[in-house]
């Protein structure tokens, strides 16, 4: 995990061109995910977490630190799926699907899917 995490946010922080490979793509969103829950458990301790409401019924949450640490890690993160998607021989624009909630699906399955060694363009 030290090395995929080293790799994704200090020599490739924000490159978006390249091949990042199955290991280095799962083990920095394992590092996000461990980091994420920790600054939350950080925020409520020291109660640095604040909510408002919105137009009277919609209560919206921000929380100091793990706001931080995902405006950080925000580039890194677009950069390494890029890339990701590049080892299976997709653009990285495929990100967009995230926009839909069906194109998660075949999203989750090129980020889940083996390296595409012959004919890959990137």
């Amino acid at each position: 995990m030290p090395q995929a995490v080293s790799t994704v946010l200090i020599k490739k922080y924000a490159t978006f061109n390249g091949r990042a490979g199955l290991s280095e793509y799962w083990w920095f969103i394992l590092f996000l995910t461990l980091s994420n829950l920790v600054f939350s458990g950080l925020d409520s301790y020291l109660g640095t977490t604040a909510g408002f409401m919105y137009q009277g019924n919609i209560e919206i949450k921000t929380s100091l630190f793990n706001g931080i640490f995902s405006l950080l890690t925000f580039i890194p993160s677009i950069a390494v799926a890029a890339r990701r998607l590049h080892d299976v021989n997709k653009s990285g624009w495929w990100q967009l699907l995230m926009l839909t909630i069906i194109g998660i699906f075949p999203l989750v399955y090129w980020l889940l899917k083996k390296p595409v060694d012959e004919g890959n363009r990137f």
